[in-house]
């Protein structure tokens, strides 16, 4: 009842709760396969299947972290997971580039070239991953009403990038 005797519902918060995660649900689907598909049309379908690969083992090692600490998907986990697409793809993306690059090269072994390829770009992977997360992990440590808030970006954004360059390796 409302509170002015009226009959009925007038706020329902978990219908707009829903239709709030449903929509970033939809959003996270279809910027995942627009990714895939501009690095289609734009590097190849071999790249674009690396990373098409990439994109759920992430987010599966990233949602399974999720379950086991206790974390729910609400809007701040999704909204993490579409703030960390443009993120993760990167290291996938230089891996296989830097590949292509180095299976031109004639004479060279194709695991050969592969291991050197990888090699070359570890370190800067490595560090770039190193700099996000430090970037993020001060989300953490907000006190207030916006820790609880903050605290999924702070857990899942590092996470997703930390497994994107292990996905790439």
């Amino acid at each position: 009842m409302c509170p002015q005797g009226h009959g009925g519902v007038r706020r329902d918060y978990g219908e707009t709760a829903n239709e709030k995660v449903n929509n970033l649900s939809f959003s996270l689907g279809f910027a995942m396969v627009t990714v895939v598909i501009f690095i289609g049309v734009f590097l190849g379908i071999r790249p674009a299947l690396v990373v098409g690969l990439a994109i759920p083992i992430c987010y599966g090692f990233t949602l399974a972290l999720d379950f086991a600490f206790g974390y729910t998907i609400n809007r701040v986990t999704l909204f993490a997971l579409i703030l960390s697409l443009g993120l993760l793809v990167d290291d996938p993306i230089t891996g296989v580039d830097n590949i292509e690059r180095f299976l031109r090269k004639k004479g060279a072994r194709l695991a050969d070239s592969i291991v050197a390829a990888i090699a070359e770009i570890r370190t800067p992977l490595l560090m770039s991953t190193v700099t996000i997360v430090l970037a993020f992990v001060p989300l953490a440590f907000i006190t207030g009403m916006m820790g609880p808030y903050m605290a999924p970006m702070a857990f899942n954004v590092p996470v997703s990038v930390m497994a994107s360059p292990l996905v790439a390796f």
